[in-house]
């Protein structure tokens, strides 16, 4: 049976093309890019070479590129670091209720360990904010703002522009976690007036354990954890240097987004959402046009949220619940929850987020799958609901 991954928003494919720059770094001769001897050099000079790539395609300055292990270091960074460098300019911090955990657990920290104030902002029914709230969340303690252009689960894009003319109205620092953007929709360091962007390398077919920070040339921050001057002092330990070099072809080959492929991917996810809609007993979750356009969040009424996601595996279709940093279970999603979706709906969601590995023909097979799972799981739900049924009322009398 042939398997279909609809999980692209989870992680991509890594491109071969990426591999074959990486893999002649494997021969054993690198050495560390720390290290003065020849060995060390050469490796110095592949992240160097990176570094001037991935800032060429950000239009950007190679000094601005800070290198983690990933989207959730560069998040934390950004967060934590900028705000402990406040240097006691304020204490008050500003995000969204719909954030990636790597970035809403870091807001809670801050408030924990570090007693600073955060005010959540709400989303309405389809996961946009409101600027308004923004501006009227500010006050004069105020030092950052953190929001995603792109919500992982349901594909919503905030209205960065808007957001960023009011930080700079203010002489507010605003964060964006861009990972979900980039490959997706184009990435506008000037229009959307940010002063910090985390990005990943597995989200634009890049290695996984590669990421990086764009933080604006003089803007302070305090790094996180001890033990070396790399990265300018900014992030200590060994670079990455296979995965670095990876990741800065992966931007240089997904940077600039396929506008055909865009329009492609959008009519896909429309269709697709045309033939679930007849099933009945499903909703949409999310801003219909204000979206990435290879993300469908689909919730379906009446079933179970893991025993679906298990029989579509079986079926062939690998895709997710939501965000797939929450290893161990299908837990309700916090997202759903802040856009007002009902747990009777919420229970039940999948999230399609496509690639340019599916192909416009294979929707219809697709297409079928999903109607036969979800009806069969349907049938299982009533057959089961009959079964004990009578079990409760006996036990009643």
């Amino acid at each position: 049976m042939q398997r279909f991954y609809l999980d692209d928003n989870a992680t991509t494919n890594l491109d071969p093309r990426v591999c074959d720059v990486m893999e002649p770094l494997l021969d054993g001769t690198l050495g560390n890019p720390s290290s003065l001897h020849a060995e060390g050099r050469r490796a110095r000079g592949e992240i160097d070479s990176a570094r001037d790539c991935i800032a060429s395609q950000l239009k950007a300055k190679p000094s601005e590129i800070i290198f983690t292990s990933g989207g959730t270091e560069s998040c934390n960074l950004a967060i934590r670091g900028l705000a402990c460098a406040s240097g006691g300019r304020g204490k008050h911090l500003i995000t969204t209720k719909t954030e990636h955990h790597a970035v809403l657990h870091a807001f809670q920290a801050m408030e924990k360990q570090n007693d600073f104030e955060v005010t959540y902002l709400d989303v309405n029914a389809e996961g946009l904010i409101d600027p308004g709230d923004l501006s009227r969340a500010i006050c004069p303690d105020t030092i950052l703002v953190s929001i995603m252009s792109a919500n992982n689960e349901t594909g919503v894009c905030q209205p960065m522009g808007e957001i960023g003319a009011i930080c700079a109205q203010h002489g507010i620092l605003f964060h964006t976690d861009a990972i979900q953007s980039a490959g997706k929709e184009p990435l506008d360091l000037a229009g959307w007036q940010v002063g910090a962007l985390s990005l990943a390398a597995h989200k634009f077919h890049g290695p996984m354990g590669a990421g990086f920070l764009w933080l604006k040339a003089g803007v302070p921050i305090t790094r996180l954890m001890e033990g070396g001057s790399h990265e300018n002092e900014r992030r200590p330990g060994t670079e990455n240097t296979v995965a670095i070099v990876g990741m800065a072809e992966a931007l240089r080959l997904y940077g600039q987004v396929d506008s055909a492929e865009l329009q492609r991917q959008m009519r896909w996810t429309e269709e697709l959402w045309r033939e679930l809609n007849f099933l009945g007993g499903v909703r949409r979750n999310g801003h219909p046009t204000q979206r990435l356009s290879n993300t469908l969040n689909v919730s379906f009424l009446g079933l179970h949220g893991e025993d679906l996601l298990i029989a579509l595996d079986l079926a062939g279709l690998a895709v997710s619940s939501g965000s797939a940093c929450m290893v161990g279970s299908v837990q309700p999603s916090h997202v759903l929850a802040a856009m007002g979706v009902p747990p009777e709906w919420a229970s039940a969601t999948v999230r399609f987020s496509m690639g340019s590995q599916i192909r416009d023909e294979d929707l219809k097979e697709i297409v079928n799958r999903v109607k036969q799972v979800v009806s069969h799981q349907r049938g299982l739900r009533r057959w089961t609901s009959a079964v004990q049924e009578p079990v409760r009322q006996e036990a009643l009398a």
